[in-house]
């Protein structure tokens, strides 16, 4: 009779426990609607304990919400932390750590079509921007040939290489077979620096030199092979003098 006693007060004290945690929730979702979505005045720990709602919805979230903070130092770190990483910390499972990398592969998608990769005219104001977002969250070198119109309107971006961390194959066949199916005067490359280093290696540097001479020869022009590392973008042609013809 005692255990049942047990149990019953428990499941009591578990249920008031709960809607302690709705309640509070339900005041959180207002104060982030009322400030509209944009704000971003709220401290990083309670975006991420509203985040956290979404993978643990009976659960106090607050604690949790700390602990990443303090682990990774920031919500883009967070949202940025390797899957398996996040599954380390104590309180963080597959469900949470999917969530978290489903808003990394939300914003990527959102930042793609809010700088939408075709029909964009490349300018010196723009171009960092638009090539740093083609990489956005990103942990594996990924190489694309951008084909531009005779106006430098972007017509096409072809993912032509994925790699690991440390490097990404790129074949000049495929380049050039692009290029001539494709049609278009110009050609850009851009590739990735996951390890933050955005200078060109050597290996960059001989493999751009030979992409270019292989495009000269059916009269497409390589103008630029751009690294991006981070928010570091650095460009070949405008960095280290190539493709001054």
């Amino acid at each position: 009779m005692t255990e049942r006693k047990n149990k019953e007060h428990q499941k009591k004290m578990d249920s008031e426990q709960e809607n302690i945690h709705e309640h509070h929730r339900q005041r959180m979702k207002k104060k982030f609607l009322d400030a509209g979505a944009a704000n971003d005045t709220f401290p990083d720990h309670e975006i991420l304990e509203m985040i956290l709602y979404c993978a643990q919805p009976r659960k106090n979230t607050n604690d949790l919400g700390h602990k990443l903070l303090q682990e990774f130092g920031s919500v883009a770190n967070v949202v940025e932390a390797d899957y398996e990483k996040l599954k380390s910390i104590k309180g963080v499972g597959e469900h949470t750590a999917f969530v978290f990398k489903l808003i990394q592969a939300v914003i990527n998608k959102y930042e793609k079509d809010k700088h939408n990769i075709s029909k964009v005219i490349l300018t010196p104001e723009n171009i960092k921007i638009y090539i740093r977002n083609l990489f956005y969250g990103l942990t594996n070198e990924v190489a694309y040939a951008i084909l531009l119109d005779a106006n430098c309107e972007v017509k096409k971006v072809q993912k032509i290489s994925t790699g690991t961390v440390n490097s990404a194959a790129i074949h000049t066949r495929e380049i050039v077979k692009l290029a001539v199916n494709e049609k278009y005067p110009y050609l850009m490359l851009a590739h990735n620096h996951p390890n933050g280093n955005p200078l060109p290696s050597q290996s960059d540097i001989d493999m751009t030199k030979i992409v270019d001479k292989a495009l000269s020869f059916i009269e497409v022009r390589l103008v630029d092979h751009v690294i991006v590392a981070g928010d570091e973008v650095i460009s070949m042609a405008k960095n280290f003098g190539f493709f001054n013809k």
